[in-house]
């Protein structure tokens, strides 16, 4: 029974970004939710359309920075599609590293953020360290920390820089050896134990896609606790990155990074899958390569759904702790 309605936002602290919450409440308990968004948006895809493919893919990259080199890379796949282009193997090869990395990137995010909003400040500051680090390497390798428009069609705008596959290789090894550290600090510190027990919790996993098989078995408690699960799941796929980015360099192929696509008219449908969930994109060219129409599928599209189970039945004091646990981004949503 819902005792009073709670408005929160659209700017707010416990919020991930500008949106509204509209909360019933009984007691301190949230018994019904309801989300709202646009309160940022840009209309990205409006915007791309009628632009040359090039000039579009720099407006698309604007969706989602921190995923900007997975946005270039399905772009880019879809433009070669359309055009009967296939890639070549050095190209695939600097595209397998560069989408680890994206993923990297926005992974160690997220650790970090739920450091912070489980107030465990020595390890926000030492999952940072990992990430400052890897976004050094991140402008070593395309000339920006962020909205990289590094990979194009038919291959990357350059090939790997002088002393990046070693200095890749070093993060690699220097992260996996801390790994043990971080592992212990996020599974049994008496903050997390205390935090995460029962929290967000879902009863009908099956229904909502953003709590995965791997991540329930890795719960310590009978019923599966939303919050615990993703974290530790983030948690162990940080380390399965960086040991395949080391195997992904020893690879080397040879071959040119670039080769320029004959662009053809035609429209299509792309897609690739991430740890988040998958990207998306209908595409459509005319001969000349503009882009006739565009429609994008973000990981947060369907994360959202997820927002009123997660916090039905959950302590307004928790709130913020399970919307950062959903690791959905508002400018996907609000693109």
């Amino acid at each position: 029974m819902i005792q009073e309605t709670i408005e929160i936002g659209p700017i707010h602290e416990w919020l991930p970004g500008p949106m509204k919450l509209s909360l019933g409440m009984s007691g301190d308990r949230i018994v019904r939710v309801d989300a709202r968004f646009g309160y940022a948006s840009r209309d990205i895809e409006r915007q791309a359309i009628g632009q040359h493919h090039r000039r579009a893919q720099l407006t698309v990259g604007r969706v989602e920075p921190e995923s900007a080199l997975i946005l270039d890379r399905v772009f880019s796949e879809a433009v070669e599609k359309i055009s009967g282009m296939e890639a070549g193997e050095r190209v695939r090869w600097i595209r397998d590293i560069t989408s680890s990395l994206s993923e990297l990137n926005f992974q160690l995010k997220y650790l970090a953020n739920m450091s912070r909003r489980l107030g465990v400040k020595i390890l926000f500051h030492s999952i940072l360290k990992h990430r400052e680090s890897l976004l050094d390497l991140l402008e070593l390798l395309s000339g920006s920390r962020y909205g990289y428009y590094y990979l194009i069609p038919g291959g990357a705008r350059y090939d790997i820089t002088e002393g990046f596959q070693e200095r890749l290789d070093a993060w690699s090894r220097n992260f996996v050896e801390d790994y043990p550290r971080i592992e212990a600090l996020f599974r049994w510190t008496h903050v997390f134990q205390n935090r995460m027990k029962n929290l967000g919790q879902i009863l009908d996993r099956g229904e909502y896609g953003f709590v995965s098989e791997a991540s329930i078995e890795t719960t310590r408690y009978g019923l599966v606790s939303h919050v615990e699960s993703r974290l530790i799941y983030s948690l162990e796929n940080c380390k399965a990155m960086a040991i395949e980015l080391r195997d992904l360099l020893n690879l080397r192929p040879s071959g040119d990074h670039l080769s320029v696509p004959g662009i053809r008219e035609g429209k299509l449908s792309h897609e690739r899958v991430t740890l988040r969930g998958a990207w998306g994109i209908t595409l459509g060219l005319d001969s000349a390569g503009k882009v006739t129409a565009l429609e994008l599928r973000s990981p947060s599209s369907s994360i959202v759904s997820a927002i009123g189970p997660a916090l039905e039945g959950e302590s307004l004091e928790d709130l913020a702790v399970v919307l950062e646990s959903l690791s959905f981004s508002i400018p996907e949503i609000d693109r």
